[in-house]
């Protein structure tokens, strides 16, 4: 199969030679960036001759190439996205079964951190299975070496809006209902429940009436409230970022608080000071300092009402 790769400033991509109808495969690709980028990207997708320029020799790829292809099975049409280099480093891929046609997409993960990290998404991927949550698991092995999954591929689009809405408070409200460990409170005495984790429009696909949920690996038992709370921090941090974290909560109180009364919890207090205390600890490890210090009117909340 011919590829043809496309390197931007933080990874690198292989796309196959694609027909018209098949655009979908260059889905794995948004473009992020300045207006060089923007440029390039048209470039590359439009000028065959620019495609040609920037082909490679399946034998001489820098990854796995052969042992992947064995993996998903024969016979199949992919596009790769190498992901940002570090320990977190896997490669996603979308492609289809030429006999079949049937549409999947793929991880590959070759880094210890990255490697549990797949394995923690296969565990979510099988307990929530029947749950309508996410995508259906076609496939998965495990080594000591890699982990991978294969998974159904959603045809659906990110939800049109970005505000906190009745369709994703049904959404946090579904996920309170499970849980991956037996431990049903933390060491604060707070109860637990499985939180997504980046609980964000980004990682939401619709299809028709319904909304799934993509990329859970860094789910886990955390007290409740921790996704709704993210969606709420998230999308004010990086799309609202002149509105205060404490006015988005004033903003969403009503939410909250049908949320925690569900749970049986009248002093949500506790929950929201937890997932500060996480959220500011995960941004400052991720070096995202300014934004770490947003939660930190979060974590010295006094509720006046």
């Amino acid at each position: 199969m011919t590829l043809y790769k496309f390197k931007t400033f933080t990874t690198s991509y292989y796309f196959p030679k694609i027909k018209k109808e098949e655009e979908w495969l260059y889905g794995l690709y948004s473009t992020y960036g300045g207006k060089l980028s923007r440029v390039y990207w048209l470039l590359f997708k439009n000028i065959a001759f620019v495609r040609w320029l920037n082909v490679v020799d399946v034998n001489k790829l820098s990854f796995p190439y052969k042992d992947i292809c064995k993996l998903i099975g024969k016979d199949c049409i992919m596009s790769f996205n190498m992901g940002s280099p570090g320990p977190l480093q896997k490669i996603s891929i979308i492609g289809y079964e030429c006999f079949s046609g049937n549409k999947f997409f793929a991880k590959y993960s070759q880094k210890p951190k990255a490697i549990e990290l797949t394995k923690n998404e296969i565990q979510i991927y099988k307990l929530l299975e029947n749950s309508g949550l996410v995508p259906v698991l076609l496939d998965s092995k495990l080594d000591k070496n890699f982990a991978f999954l294969k998974a159904e591929f959603l045809n659906g689009h990110r939800p049109p809006q970005t505000f906190f809405n009745e369709e994703i408070f049904k959404l946090c409200i579904k996920l309170k209902e499970f849980r991956i460990g037996k431990e049903k409170y933390s060491k604060d005495n707070l109860k637990l429940s499985l939180s997504h984790g980046d609980f964000c429009p980004w990682n939401m696909l619709e299809e028709g009436d319904r909304i799934r949920l993509i990329d859970w690996e860094q789910a886990k038992d955390r007290p409740l409230g921790f996704d709704l709370f993210t969606y709420i921090a998230q999308v004010t941090n990086l799309i609202n970022p002149n509105v205060n974290l404490l006015e988005a909560i004033e903003n969403h109180r009503q939410y909250i608080e049908r949320y925690f009364i569900s749970c049986g919890i009248s002093n949500w207090k506790p929950y929201l000071i937890a997932f500060a205390v996480e959220s500011k600890a995960f941004k400052l490890m991720k070096g995202s300092i300014d934004i770490a210090q947003r939660y930190d009117c979060l974590i010295n909340f006094e509720d006046k009402k």
